[in-house]
């Protein structure tokens, strides 16, 4: 029994379908690049990314950066630098107010209303206290 000329271009049409789509979801679906491979754009102080990113926001978006600052204050998924940077912390970490720390994150926007840097996936390279 042989197939018909459409019934073949339908089956290889559906068969090139079946592997583009496959192809496109693992491209879609894959897991972010994890914070600590990545490449650092910018390294210094809290205060100095602050005004870098506050003249140019769309600039800097999912730039990682490496700066240092005090605590100024903290909840349950995060802390903020000296009251300007928000940074949500990958892992629970122990750790005070008014300490000086170091911290590796990635730039996820600017807040114009709060005049607030958030950063994401951060973690705490070093403690100075």
């Amino acid at each position: 029994m042989s197939l018909s000329k459409k019934a073949k271009i339908s089956l290889g049409l559906f068969v090139v379908l079946l592997v583009v789509g496959f192809i496109s979801y693992k491209y879609v679906m894959k897991p972010p690049a994890v914070i600590e491979d990545r490449n650092v754009s910018f390294e210094g102080t809290s205060q100095d990314v602050f005004e870098k990113v506050q003249g140019n926001p769309r600039g800097w978006q999912d730039k990682v950066v490496l700066i240092s600052g005090t605590i100024t204050s903290k909840d349950d998924k995060g802390l903020s630098l000296n009251n300007n940077i928000y940074c949500q912390l990958k892992e629970k970490q122990y750790i005070s107010i008014n300490e000086n720390i170091r911290l590796k994150g990635r730039i996820i926007g600017y807040d114009d209303l709060l005049e607030e840097l958030k950063l994401d996936q951060c973690i705490i390279i070093q403690n100075y206290d």
